[in-house]
């Protein structure tokens, strides 16, 4: 009795023949293919991992609004009023200031305290505000006087007409 040599027989598993030319020529494009899905995962997670650190809620009426903000640009905050509110704004500057907080309270408020350290005009109708903002604030060192106004007596008023502070140190000393 004769034994065969194992010298030829094929290996098993993906070296045998026939795997292997079924495998062989799938194995580069499935290679390809993972490494195409995996930069792609790559770009999509850090896109989104941008994305994911600039955010606006905007939530509420008019009276009561509530803003969480979190490293916004004021103009993408702005836009977020805008689309929620009847609040309109225009400026040719480009609003890129970084905004993180919470802001409570009045539209109108909201508003001008975000709005803090630009120059802007706000008009407020019953139709809604419009905001015109101007640009950021050019502060100096130099120190700038206010002028008091004139006190002026209008024609037929008895009494002289007073300032805000005025008005309420008068009040003050009338309620003790």
């Amino acid at each position: 009795m004769r034994q065969q040599s194992n010298d030829n027989r094929k290996p098993a598993g993906c070296a045998s023949g026939f795997l292997h030319r079924q495998i062989g020529s799938n194995a580069t494009a499935a290679l390809r293919h993972f490494v195409v899905l995996a930069l792609t995962s790559a770009a999509l997670a850090a896109g989104c991992s941008n994305a994911a650190h600039s955010q606006v809620r905007v939530d509420g009426q008019p009276d009561a609004v509530h803003i969480e903000a979190v490293d916004a640009p004021l103009r993408e905050v702005l836009d977020a009023l805008q689309a929620k509110f009847n609040l309109r704004y225009r400026t040719s500057d480009s609003l890129d200031a970084r905004m993180t907080g919470t802001f409570n309270g009045p539209l109108r408020r909201v508003a001008a305290r975000m709005l803090e350290g630009y120059d802007f005009a706000m008009k407020i109708t019953p139709q809604g505000i419009d905001v015109l903002v101007l640009g950021q604030n050019k502060t100096s060192d130099k120190t700038v006087l206010a002028a008091t106004p004139a006190r002026a007596t209008p024609k037929g008023s008895p009494a002289p007409v007073m300032t805000a502070a005025e008005a309420n140190r008068y009040e003050r000393r009338q309620s003790r």
